[in-house]
């Protein structure tokens, strides 16, 4: 019932007023989850399939969305400290579980967490809270939660314009591609990793020749 209800009004809304529904949907399911990004981007998708909607647009929309319901997040985090999140986050979703769960993979992966945090089941929602209470540099909490949320948005906005009228069909079947979309963030990283570094070496080697 909750679902259906949850599903209808994500369906109204971008029926209704489009790439402003697309945002506040994402800027909503960035805050706390009870908007499901694999409900939201997907339809998305889908209209944009059907020509009322711009592929690329319906990306970048929700994954501004996204990154300022994140935003939103990190800075409550960021101003009112754990003791008023511990008291009162789970009305928003924020168990003591998911945030101490958050907490440790943030500490243990930093900005990078960020990034790939935004493709793991159960972290999405929730991964913007540690690094306010981390005190992350907001420039940085920004450029990393755009990245992923820009590689998971593609994902999502692909599947729905590609499945059409069956876009539904997806939420049946996330839990596998979360992880399949955290293999691709990891090549990526690991492939700009050693682009960097090979930059850096050609760039000291003709210094040396210098």
């Amino acid at each position: 019932m909750i679902f259906s209800s949850i599903n209808q009004f994500i369906i109204d809304l971008i029926e209704g007023t489009g790439y402003i529904g697309v945002f506040l949907a994402m800027l909503i399911e960035g805050i706390f989850t009870p908007l499901p990004s694999e409900l939201i981007m997907p339809f998305a998708g889908y209209v944009a399939s059907t020509g009322e909607l711009n592929y690329f647009l319906v990306i970048l929309v929700g994954s501004l969305g996204a990154v300022i319901g994140s935003f939103v997040a990190y800075l409550l985090a960021l101003r009112i400290g754990r003791p008023i999140v511990d008291r009162w986050g789970k009305f928003i979703g924020l168990d003591q579980e998911k945030l101490d769960m958050a907490e440790r993979w943030f500490k243990k992966w930093g900005v990078w967490g960020i990034l790939i945090g935004h493709s793991l089941p159960g972290l999405r929602s929730v991964i913007s809270f540690p690094a306010g209470l981390a005190k992350m540099d907001k420039g940085k909490f920004v450029l990393f939660t755009f990245c992923g949320a820009l590689i998971w948005n593609t994902v999502l906005v692909t599947v729905g314009y590609y499945l059409g009228e069956n876009w539904m069909q997806f939420w049946e079947s996330t839990d596998g591609l979360d992880y399949v979309v955290l293999g691709i963030v990891v090549v990526v990283i690991v492939i700009y990793y050693f682009y960097v570094k090979r930059t850096n070496a050609n760039k000291i080697g003709q210094v040396g020749k210098e």
